[in-house]
């Protein structure tokens, strides 16, 4: 099998522009919703109570590997409130997949081997702290200095509740142990789209990201994501994504399908296009999956491989 490389993601370009191939390559599994915060944008949060067993877990696992899934996301809630989140971490490696640990930050890291963690951070301390409750911020600060050799990443949603201080975010941010800054954009969710940005604020937003990429190097949100924000002409392949949730349920597609209809005019979420731009190819997206060490061998490709592949569509 060819995972946890780009030779993985070229293959299956080729299945797909040759034989039509849309089978996943990323899942997103969410362990529990159960949540230690209250944040005003969660849509999530505690709409299933009781966690799955470890057992069932395994063979959803198994499932994802069957179906040509290499790297899975874990999600929440908050995962590391389940006692065996070190046994599920460990059991998707022993698969031979990549595996990336999404956290509020604010608990124990001790025993978790998974190949990166991203860290919900959605603003200075006072604008976090205002989405996720007072002391969270410090609490992640806390954790960045227990763990500063873990492959650690911020995940910060922009949104009306932070989008001023974006500069400020970055500048804060990267001062810290963190090994990159990732941004992503909220779906407006009916129950939380009055805190979502226009498209134009939007637009606005990622094209000073661009300038800020300049400053701030720790910025991984590549530019060919960047500039997809906003157009209604930008490429996404939904098909790459899997989506687990917390009952069991399969979904292969959009994020959005198990809350409500999806509406692709007015989402920017990265998920969906960040994976669709390193399944094309694009060399700074690549990128992106390789400094997060999904894919480690991306250096191993020349220039000229990558370009013959985007040009056999």
């Amino acid at each position: 099998m060819f995972r946890n490389s780009l030779v993985y993601l070229a293959y299956r370009k080729l299945k797909y522009s040759y034989a039509g191939d849309t089978s996943p390559a990323v899942a997103s599994i969410k362990v529990t919703q159960r949540c230690n915060l209250r944040c005003k944008h969660c849509t999530w949060v505690n709409k299933v109570t009781r966690d799955l067993p470890l057992a069932r877990w395994r063979e959803l696992i198994d499932t994802l590997y069957k179906r040509g899934c290499a790297v899975v996301f874990i999600e929440g809630g908050e995962p590391t409130l389940r006692d065996d989140i070190a046994e599920i971490i460990s059991y998707i490696k022993r698969k031979g997949l990549v595996c990336v640990l999404f956290t509020n930050g604010t608990r124990k890291l001790d025993g978790l081997d998974s190949d990166a963690v991203w860290i919900s951070i959605d603003g200075t301390e006072i604008s976090h702290d205002q989405v996720r409750g007072e002391g969270a911020y410090r609490q992640i600060m806390a954790t960045l200095k227990d763990y500063p050799d873990k492959n650690t990443y911020s995940m910060t949603t922009l949104s009306r509740l932070n989008v001023t201080e974006l500069e400020d975010i970055c500048g804060e941010l990267s001062s810290t142990s963190l090994k990159g800054l990732i941004f992503n954009f909220m779906y407006p969710y009916k129950d939380i789209e009055q805190l979502v940005l226009s498209r134009e604020e939007r637009i606005a937003c990622a094209r000073r990201l661009l300038e800020l990429k300049r400053k701030y190097p720790k910025i991984l949100s590549s530019d060919s994501y960047l500039k997809t924000v906003g157009r209604p002409d930008k490429l996404c392949h939904p098909w790459i994504l899997l989506l687990v949730t917390a009952d069991g349920r399969i979904t292969h597609g959009c994020t959005v399908e198990p809350m409500e209809e999806r509406n692709c005019e007015v989402c920017d979420m990265m998920c969906g296009l960040e994976a669709t731009l390193g399944f094309e190819l694009k060399r700074d997206s690549v990128h992106f999956w390789n400094k997060n060490h999904i894919l480690p061998k991306i250096d191993y490709l020349p220039d000229w491989t990558l370009r013959l592949l985007n040009n056999k569509k």
